[in-house]
């Protein structure tokens, strides 16, 4: 159990308007309790009160494993498969006092069963990611240690992996190698994306079929896990000498992602950082396509606050680690995306955290 997260979240229920918080299986619930069992159709999750207490509702046939996972100090409720649902965990939650309470939601919720719930008794459900999010947002000295160390993992995989590319690979022959060099290395849960020719143009293609040709370019999207926290970060490759206007847009790629990540200082206003490399893009004349935000934070999920897009309205702060992927995507042709993750460190300072050459590369 992260304790520390846990009360951290309880205490800021109230700021939130939340009495309680309900987590399902999930990246997050593994996260706040080191504990995530599979997620099927039968409803379960943790639930977290703003006075501190927890209990877990599941189906009896997750009963022994919630309780090993868990352990002794948090009640398990339960259900069979017999039960109506609904009732029971109705029932449950008017227990504990929370039958008319306002109770967040993770991510993995299941919509048509919290909406069954509420139609029972008058609890509202309402969106925590908000809240999840934030509790995590300002990484400690220790979490940046580890994230420094998860993308060192994936800047030696890329480089280690160079020589051994070439055309009549499958992309998911790349993606095995790239796994291979972040597990050597200390890196787990590795993934990614390998997406050449025409593949490279949908920002997040994950066929890995096709074979790599003489002439086509690869983009590689991927990373893995160290002590927990995740490295993110993308290159593109080219298999043969590039076409005038692939050097064109890589240039102008290169150039976007550098404004971007020049803008990513502490105080700075997001939606700035997002317009200075859509900008470059939008006036070299490939308006509308960067189809995608420019960035995303990073840590203990791959995808995690803050977002680097205009419609989020903060500022940087110490402790917040993000992508800067600006990309270039034309549909059905090509596509080129560079990503470094940046952190803002614990003394206020821009880190960039992916050392991994940023030239354009010709195998």
């Amino acid at each position: 159990m992260r304790t520390e997260y846990i009360e951290k979240l309880a205490g800021m229920m109230n700021d939130y308007q939340m009495d309680a918080v309900l987590i399902c299986p999930s990246e997050e619930l593994l996260f706040l309790t080191g504990f995530n069992p599979m997620m099927c159709e039968r409803f379960q999750g943790l639930v977290i009160c703003s006075d501190g207490r927890m209990f877990y509702i599941c189906n009896l046939l997750y009963k022994d494993q919630v309780e090993a996972g868990l352990g002794k100090s948090v009640p398990v409720y339960t259900w069979f498969d017999g039960d109506d649902m609904v009732e029971i965990v109705s029932g449950i939650l008017q227990e504990n006092h929370l039958g008319e309470a306002v109770i967040g939601v993770n991510s993995s919720a299941p919509a048509y069963q919290i909406l069954d719930i509420a139609g029972r008794i008058p609890v509202r459900f309402v969106d925590a990611k908000p809240l999840l999010e934030e509790i995590r947002i300002h990484k400690t000295p220790e979490e940046q240690e580890c994230l420094r160390q998860a993308a060192r993992i994936a800047d030696e995989a890329f480089a280690a992996i160079l020589p051994r590319v070439h055309a009549g690979m499958k992309e998911q022959d790349v993606m095995d190698l790239l796994a291979e060099e972040m597990t050597s290395r200390g890196g787990e849960n590795p993934e990614g994306i390998v997406a050449s020719g025409p593949n490279s143009s949908y920002p997040h293609y994950n066929a890995y079929g096709r074979t790599i040709q003489d002439h086509d370019l690869c983009v590689l999207d991927y990373g893995c896990t160290y002590k927990g926290l995740h490295s993110d970060m993308s290159r593109t490759i080219f298999i043969g000498e590039p076409t005038g206007e692939q050097k064109k847009v890589y240039d102008i790629v290169d150039r976007a992602q550098m404004a971007a990540q020049k803008a990513a200082v502490e105080g700075a206003f997001i939606p700035d950082i997002d317009y200075a490399a859509r900008h470059i893009i939008d006036t070299e004349g490939y308006e509308g396509s960067l189809v995608n935000r420019v960035g995303h934070g990073i840590g203990y999920m791959i995808h995690e606050a803050p977002d680097i897009k205009k419609s989020d309205p903060r500022k940087l702060e110490r402790g917040m680690a993000f992508s800067i992927e600006p990309g270039i995507y034309l549909a059905g042709n090509f596509g080129i995306r560079i990503e470094n993750i940046v952190m803002i460190n614990d003394r206020g300072e821009t880190e960039v955290l992916n050392q991994a050459s940023r030239k354009l590369i010709v195998l």
